[in-house]
């Protein structure tokens, strides 16, 4: 980049014509100081400067990185920049790469996703009854279930389970979503602090607070699929969630299989965005099969913003009915962030619904769809 700077856009034939015009337009400034801007809006008020959406941090608009961004992915207000935006307001799910990976297990399978979806929901109901398996329908809708574990963190306000589904033939994880009083507001406080805590993908970034919930349940998760393999050699780890679950059984399953050499395989609901898209194309190659699953205009799957460096992974399985009881879906592309699916919405700003949000593949997910006698 520096001898970039130093020659003539004529001297380097190898750009396009549009990246020599970025060029031409700066090589005589300074170069901009961008990385100190940290939001769009101040990223395209500085001279020089681009928004990246993929990594969500501000740019010299005549780096390479910003050069070789899709257009999609990035906004600039620098005459002859490749950006398709000029503006900082970015709407969710405007970007898109092709090629993050998912369904590589065959075909999306409503009974299997929605068995997994009573898996979800029973972690909403109270501690005895998931022990015992007495949670209402949602443990009456998955006989066959045995060796129930709780899984629970008090002080974090966490909670889970693993058991062994004999009709899957698979050892399954599942996490309780978020038990705020407004799921608006833990939107808003979500937050987009990112970590790289894996070792295999450096340069995968992770959100800080979804990472840490699985690390405060994780030795507990471990132990108790341990025990299970034993009773049962060489099955699946099926992992899955819904809402702030669904984004923390996206770490755990990644995480078991990476450092325990677990076959896991991903099944959600309402997930936020758990990490970038290096991330999202980590656990399409690692995870055996994922999908994911959006519901009409769910607020949830949009947080955090794609224009800060999150991204989720393929494969959607969105749902466009509003009627919690149409199950009518569609299977969207490999990208993560099908235009055509949950991310139409977000085009308008108009992906703001709780209630599409509590209900997935016909149910309702939360403490109102547990036994009668049970106040979460």
């Amino acid at each position: 980049f520096v001898l970039a700077r130093a020659s003539t856009p004529q001297s380097l034939p190898f750009l396009p014509g549009a990246m020599r015009l970025v060029l031409a337009t700066v090589a005589a400034s300074a170069m901009p100081d961008c990385a100190p801007h940290t939001t769009p809006a101040a990223c395209l008020n500085a001279t020089g400067c681009a928004w990246l959406t993929l990594s969500g941090a501000c740019a010299d608009a005549a780096s390479p990185r910003a050069l070789l961004s899709p257009p999609s992915c990035c906004a600039s207000q620098t005459p002859g920049s490749p950006c398709a935006r000029r503006t900082p307001e970015l709407p969710d799910g405007s970007c898109s790469v092709p090629g993050t990976g998912g369904l590589q297990d065959g075909e999306f399978d409503l009974k299997k996703a929605q068995r997994m979806a009573h898996f979800a929901g029973a972690t909403y109901c109270s501690p005895d009854q998931i022990t015992n398996w007495s949670c209402g329908p949602h443990c009456e809708g998955v006989p066959e279930v045995s060796d129930v574990t709780l899984i629970s963190n008090t002080t974090e306000v966490l909670q889970g389970l693993v058991a062994f589904d004999k009709t899957l033939g698979a050892i399954v994880v599942a996490f309780r979503g978020t038990i705020s009083e407004s799921i608006t507001d833990w939107v808003h406080d979500m937050g987009v602090s990112r970590i790289s805590p894996l070792a295999q993908y450096p340069d995968a970034l992770l959100h800080h607070g979804f990472w840490n919930s699985w690390k405060a349940l994780e030795d507990e998760v471990v132990a108790a699929v341990a025990a299970l393999l034993k009773k049962h050699p060489g099955v699946t780890v099926m992992v899955s969630g819904h809402s702030l679950g669904a984004a923390i059984a996206t770490d755990a399953a990644m995480d078991m299989k990476l450092n325990h050499g677990w076959t896991t395989a991903l099944v959600n609901f309402g997930s936020p965005r758990p990490g970038d898209q290096v991330y999202a194309k980590a656990l399409g190659k690692e995870i055996s099969f994922i999908w994911r699953l959006t519901h009409s205009q769910d607020l949830v799957p949009h947080s955090p913003p794609e224009s800060f460096g999150f991204y989720h992974a393929a494969r959607e399985i969105f749902f466009p009915a509003t009627d919690p009881a149409n199950l009518t879906f569609q299977v969207c592309d490999d990208s993560g962030e099908d235009p055509a699916c949950s991310d139409q919405c977000a085009a308008h700003w108009a992906c703001t619904s709780v209630t599409d949000h509590l209900h997935y593949a016909g149910f309702e997910l939360d403490s109102a769809n547990c036994a009668p006698s049970v106040l979460v």
